[in-house]
């Protein structure tokens, strides 16, 4: 409902672009739309991507108060409908980048986007001795 709203949003503005003043042939209209659709998703996907490389910055950091930040940000993931996963089984959302051993451990949380289900900002694993300490709780 958010991309389609922001698509609405973006037409009139596309048909502007065009020169199309009155009723606008079918080609220019499909054009505007088709236009209007793809800023929409360039624009959700860059406004996504920095919000999960701050939320992977605010949880990477001890701060003075975790719980809150953990909150806020929780809050602001799941309005925009953007998954933190933090289970190293969905290995397919993370890269492995040091370490030694069978278990995983997570150094920070991928990012993917319920909407369109990409990943956008890859989590970081590392190999550790013995069993896998997250840390890091459930998913937003």
């Amino acid at each position: 409902m958010t991309v389609i709203k922001g698509v609405v949003e973006r037409v009139p503005e596309a048909l502007e672009a065009a020169g199309s003043d009155e009723v606008p042939p079918s080609g220019v209209l499909a054009a505007a739309v088709r236009k209007a659709v793809l800023d929409e998703f360039r624009t959700r996907a860059q406004f996504a991507g920095r919000l999960a490389e701050i939320d992977a910055l605010l949880r990477s950091r001890a701060g003075d108060s975790p719980e809150v930040v953990e909150s806020a940000m929780s809050a602001h993931l799941r309005e925009l409908r953007l998954l933190r996963v933090t289970e190293p089984e969905a290995s397919d959302r993370f890269v492995v980048t040091e370490g030694a051993g069978d278990a995983l451990e997570l150094l920070s949380p991928a990012y993917v986007d319920e909407l369109t289900g990409k990943v956008i900002l890859a989590g970081q694993l590392r190999r550790v001795a013995g069993p896998a300490a997250t840390g890091w709780g459930e998913e937003a």
